[in-house]
């Protein structure tokens, strides 16, 4: 028997332009969504130094897009398809990133797989020592982060560099918008796709709706969101995505709660 979402209310924190392909199979499940974006994209434009490093960008041996965000930044501010040579390898962690690559026709792309984060990456033939010795790499990614990609290449002799292309912020709302999320016990579960994402969410919720928080099902991505989850006092269910990708952390909805 297949489970359906049977008009359970998702709660889904993603930035808001990343949210329209799983609020759409959200309610292809038989659910409803309710859209509490609690990361919001702002890109960092007028920059010298970003504009000098994509200006030179044919320079690099790779170039590591760590997320769709980076992507959407880079093409529409810095770079046209034209400016990038055959001889520059890229490379995307995760399926997501990927795909927005090749959206715009760009399909020599190598990624992590399912798992979509650096660990999985760095297993990559492509970035083992013998190949990546003194080759340069141009990780392209949003402000702050993981430290782990860049090190252990830089580890493994290659000369890494960032392009820092965006900022996340938090969202502002207004106090009854976020005290109005809890009222009635409408949301069924949670969806929180990044550790920052998830941490803004407590930021955002009034003490006295913490404890309904807490106690309502929650959907991640990884096994680190679920460990920080676990960390920040969530106690009820829990279900972790099988696949990084809005179909996986649909499947993982539907374990929870689904009928």
């Amino acid at each position: 028997m297949t489970l359906t979402l049977n008009n359970k209310k998702v709660l889904v924190t993603r930035p808001r332009h990343q949210s329209d392909h799983l609020c759409e199979l959200i309610s292809n499940a038989g659910g409803s969504s309710l859209r509490f974006p609690t990361i919001e994209i702002q890109a960092v434009l007028n920059s010298e130094k970003l504009s000098n490093c994509f200006a030179n960008i044919n320079e690099y041996d790779y170039i590591i897009f760590v997320s769709r965000n980076a992507v959407k930044v880079v093409f529409e501010n810095y770079l046209k398809l034209s400016d990038l040579a055959n001889q520059v390898q890229l490379l995307a962690v995760g399926a997501g990133t990927t795909a927005v690559l090749a959206k715009m026709d760009i399909m020599n792309v190598l990624h992590a797989g399912a798992e979509a984060d650096s660990e999985s990456l760095l297993l990559l033939p492509e970035l083992q020592r013998e190949v990546i010795n003194n080759k340069r790499i141009l990780i392209v990614r949003g402000l702050g982060g993981r430290e782990l990609l860049a090190d252990t290449l830089k580890e493994r002799g290659a000369n890494v560099e960032y392009a820092e292309v965006y900022q996340r912020c938090l969202p502002e709302y207004k106090i009854q918008e976020r005290h109005g999320l809890w009222q009635n016990d409408e949301i069924d579960v949670i969806i929180a796709s990044s550790n920052e994402g998830l941490d803004n969410l407590l930021k955002l919720t009034e003490e006295e709706d913490k404890q309904q928080l807490f106690k309502t099902p929650l959907a991640v991505m990884s096994k680190r969101n679920a460990n920080l989850a676990r960390e920040l006092g969530f106690i009820s269910g829990l279900g972790i995505a099988k696949a990084s990708s809005d179909e996986g952390l649909l499947a993982a909805v539907i374990e929870l709660v689904g009928d």
